[in-house]
């Protein structure tokens, strides 16, 4: 509870505050704001946009075709500028976490620092980089072409984007100069400022690691080379090793501290998302384990029925989303175990040297994520040795059986789930009513209020990346 208090103190600090100037002139309300308060905060606001239910922000659970509408399914259908959906996106990250990172970074690297404190100062300021490469490395992953190296001047109010492909770059550059940076072997943020690690450093060294690998594999059709010696060192260096160390803030019981999709499902008193038939139909198929975790009974014991993705469904009728989604002190996640094993799994299908082979990281994966959603080793061993599921046997090539199995473990990360489809390219997504496969989105269009606030530089973005349409992926999307 002690450290979520810091997210309270800088939610006033800095609520309703568009000028960034402002915020350190305002001599009649003189406000004194630790960096360590400031990453604390970022932190939790990166983790809330991942893991909250809201429609007019994270939608990628029914981009993933995870999740189905009930009364309103436009989301299902692609529209993203009817919510604000990319403004909302560019709020979040930009103002509510990289601007407080990046002033988080000033602060501390204006402390003086002794012989003592150098290593911690220079910790601190290697995690804040990390998650800084990450939330960069998402809106990438989202838009295309970016603000990036002009982004964080928040004096200036018409930043220049630039190319996505040399925005990687550079956050690989900058992850692997924190990852010297670091010292594990010296203290970092304290478990109070520190909302994922609790100011451990070995799990911070593995979390650069593990981003390291995910960067990795996003590159691995466009430059095998680099995709290739990024993924060895980072598994050699070491990565998520167990489901306990899993990228994620707690939440509690106690509001306003709880998970944001129990706010947005319990609190808000709405029905609006099923079981999607997409996966559910998959995990039927497959006499998966993990369904009574994903999704809730209400139809009756071990009945799992999905809404038409798509369509407007009556919530009554299908499957509701699991009880972990209306739970108020749920984890918000925003990395885990598993999706590194199908990282790992990826990069021997790829003839990386990784440790292993494709099969045995595949089973790893599908294992680590059953049982982290309450399923028992048996449970894996029945469930591997089906025809459909196991790695010799399931069909299609590498990319369709990695994909699928990555796909169902990702359940609840919705954008990794979407990300994992542009990558690998498997067939399985339902087409809504009136559209066609083209429709289903490769990117997220840029924001309205960028077009209208600073046009030339958005519109050279667009232009440059082949036009702003949700059909342009994303350098990295070689389809």
């Amino acid at each position: 509870m002690k450290k979520l208090l810091y997210i309270l103190t800088l939610a006033v600090v800095w609520a309703c505050t568009d000028n960034f100037e402002a915020i350190n002139t305002d001599q009649k309300n003189p406000a004194t704001v630790t960096g360590e308060s400031l990453f604390n905060n970022a932190t939790e606001r990166y983790h809330h946009i991942l893991n909250n239910a809201d429609v007019n922000t994270n939608v990628f659970r029914l981009y993933a075709q995870y999740w189905a509408q009930t009364t309103y399914p436009e989301e299902s259908q692609y529209q993203q500028i009817q919510r604000k959906i990319p403004d909302n996106w560019f709020e979040r990250c930009y103002r509510d976490a990289l601007k407080d990172l990046s002033e988080a970074e000033r602060i501390i690297g204006s402390e003086a620092a002794n012989a003592l404190t150098a290593p911690v100062k220079k910790n601190k300021l290697a995690i804040i980089h990390i998650t800084q490469v990450q939330i960069f490395a998402n809106l990438v992953d989202l838009f295309g072409n970016i603000p990036y190296s002009e982004a964080l001047d928040f004096g200036n109010p018409n930043p220049k984007y630039d190319d996505a492909k040399t925005v990687y770059y550079e956050l690989i550059a900058q992850l692997d100069q924190a990852i010297v940076d670091m010292d594990v072997d010296a203290a970092g943020f304290d478990a109070n400022s520190d909302l994922v690690h609790q100011g451990n450093m070995n799990m911070w060294w593995k979390t650069a690691h593990s981003l390291k690998l995910r960067m990795a594999m996003r590159l691995a059709d466009t430059d095998p080379a680099k995709a290739k010696a990024m993924a060895e060192e980072a598994v050699r260096a070491g990565v998520f090793s167990s489901v306990a160390e899993n990228l994620s803030v707690e939440y509690t019981s106690n509001a306003p501290y709880t998970y944001p999709a129990y706010e947005d499902l319990v609190l808000s008193g709405r029905s609006d998302y099923i079981a999607a038939n997409t996966i559910v139909d998959k995990m039927n198929a497959l006499n998966d384990p993990r369904r009574p975790y994903y999704f809730q009974e209400n139809l009756g014991a071990g009945v799992f029925k999905g809404g038409i993705y798509g369509s407007g469904n009556a919530f009554s009728s299908f499957s509701s989303p699991g009880k972990f989604m209306y739970t108020a002190n749920s984890p918000g996640i925003s990395f885990c175990y598993s999706e590194v094993l199908f990282l790992m799994a990826e990069a021997a299908a790829r003839g990386m040297d990784v440790g292993g082979t494709a099969a045995q990281y595949y089973e790893q994966g599908v294992t680590a994520s059953i049982l982290e959603w309450g399923g028992t080793t048996e449970d894996a061993l029945a469930y591997l040795s089906q025809p459909e599921v196991a790695y010799a046997t399931a069909s299609g090539n590498w990319k369709q059986k990695i994909g699928i199995q990555k796909w169902l473990a990702l359940y609840n990360n919705g954008l990794e789930g979407w990300t994992t489809w542009r990558l690998l390219d498997f067939e399985l997504f339902n087409i809504p009513a009136g559209l066609t496969r083209a429709d289903i989105p490769l990117r997220v269009v840029y924001p309205v209020n960028e077009a209208t606030l600073n046009g030339a530089n958005m519109n050279a973005a667009a232009s440059a990346m082949g036009g702003d349409k949700v059909q342009t992926p994303i350098f990295w999307d070689m389809q």
